[in-house]
């Protein structure tokens, strides 16, 4: 009797997963370039549909709050928006707790340019990417409840495990670079803090850049941010 009750409790845990997890093929995309080559991309619209079939129509029986939107620069001069949300749903009259999401994309980016036979760089500037930064995070959080996870979950493999190192896959896809290390007692530990220094940032903000370009333990870091004064 109490597996029957356990079952059932499963079952109904797993009620609105099961609605959302399976993605018709009209809605996904292959990712022909890049790291996720091969992985399949969802149409937001997809997303969208899915919550309003499930939940109800957008500010009726779900809706999202931006909780934070920033910028982060690169050395080179390009620049990533990001924004975080609160989705809430709506399930048997009571709304839910807020669910996480991130989202980001390039804001600005370097484009390979021929000036009088010469290569140079120019800024473009992307003006929808605040739209699909949101666009993204709303993708993330609806993920919590399931949305797609046929995709993600796609024979126990998501983007997130680790890459075979051998055989044709591990050819086609090139690791990603590994990062200096950096200590106190490090040869690049003083223009590190020369660089602390310049940033203009918050300390949280600070710490995201310097794990982008070093990897560092916490215990340096702290001692990095505090040096400069960017950390009491």
């Amino acid at each position: 009797m109490e597996n029957n009750k356990q079952v059932q409790q499963d079952n109904q845990n797993l009620s609105i997963y099961d609605r959302v997890r399976a993605v018709p093929t009209e809605a996904k995309k292959e990712i022909e370039a890049g790291r996720l080559k091969g992985k399949h991309d969802i149409n937001p619209m997809w997303r969208i549909k899915k919550l309003t079939e499930v939940f109800g129509p957008c500010g009726f029986g779900w809706y999202t709050e931006i909780v934070r939107t920033w910028t982060e620069a690169s050395e080179c001069g390009e620049m990533a928006v990001f924004v975080d949300i609160h989705l809430f749903v709506k399930k048997d009259g009571e709304w839910s707790r807020p669910i996480y999401g991130n989202g980001g994309n390039r804001l600005i980016a370097n484009e390979k340019k021929y000036e009088n036979g010469q290569q140079v760089y120019v800024p473009y500037l992307d003006d929808d990417a605040y739209k699909k930064a949101y666009t993204d995070a709303i993708s993330v959080a609806a993920k919590a409840l399931g949305v797609g996870a046929d995709v993600y979950f796609e024979k126990d493999v998501t983007k997130y495990d680790p890459q075979p190192s051998s055989g044709t896959q591990a050819a086609q896809q090139p690791s990603a670079p590994v990062l200096p290390k950096l200590t106190s007692k490090s040869p690049a530990w003083k223009s590190a803090v020369a660089f602390t220094a310049s940033l203009k940032d918050d300390a949280e903000t600070i710490s995201r850049k310097i794990r982008l370009k070093y990897t560092i333990t916490d215990e340096d870091l702290d001692i990095l941010l505090k040096q400069p004064g960017k950390k009491s």
